[in-house]
């Protein structure tokens, strides 16, 4: 295992969150998918790494009913907008969360933005189990490192293939804009894994 892989788990469960290794994508979609039982309401956040591995399918597969408002027919159509958000909505009481991180520090944060903060809300609080798959390029030093690589790397990337009319589309590169478009509206710094009262 790589040695800034096996620092950030180590953080990570020190900051108590359930934090496994997988070796390639195959063994992180079975880690999820043997984990989620058949009457199961599985919620999706958008995310490319989620959909690189191939879970959504595999779950469908089980006959386990999926909200994802970031389907291709969803997102596509302007015209069901409505349907989308009521399906974000119906996500934090689902059984299930899944969803990817912006950045994750050596020493154990998640780090994300977004755009409306649904996906956000989603990993904080809500669903009763939350699976948070990340890759290995998502691992920074530190919170200002994990801050900088979301809005100047993965921000203009997002806001470029969503088509937003935001200024770092087209830049490249954050202006802390005012666009109505902002693709990074909601910052969350999870420094810690609540543990329930």
């Amino acid at each position: 295992m790589d040695a800034q892989i096996e620092v950030a788990l180590r953080n990570l469960l020190a900051n108590n969150f359930e934090a496994r290794f997988a070796e390639n994508s195959d063994a992180a979609k079975k880690i999820v998918s043997g984990s989620i039982s058949k009457n199961t309401i599985v919620g999706i956040g958008d995310s490319v790494t989620v959909r690189q591995i191939g879970i959504i399918e595999e779950l469908e597969k089980k006959r386990i009913r999926v909200l994802n408002p970031f389907s291709r027919e969803l997102t596509t159509d302007h015209a069901k907008t409505v349907v989308r958000d009521n399906i974000s909505r119906q996500i934090f009481s689902c059984d299930v969360f899944v969803c990817g991180a912006n950045a994750v520090t050596k020493d154990g944060k998640l780090v994300n933005i977004d755009a409306v903060g649904n996906r956000v809300a989603s990993m904080i609080f809500g669903p009763r189990k939350i699976f948070i798959i990340v890759g290995k390029n998502k691992i920074v030093k530190d919170v200002d490192e994990a801050l900088y690589r979301v809005k100047n790397l993965i921000a203009p990337f997002h806001a470029r293939t969503k088509g937003f009319a935001a200024p770092c589309a087209k830049t490249g590169k954050c202006s802390d804009c005012s666009a109505p478009e902002r693709i990074c509206s909601v910052t969350s710094i999870m420094e810690k894994r609540a543990v329930a009262h």
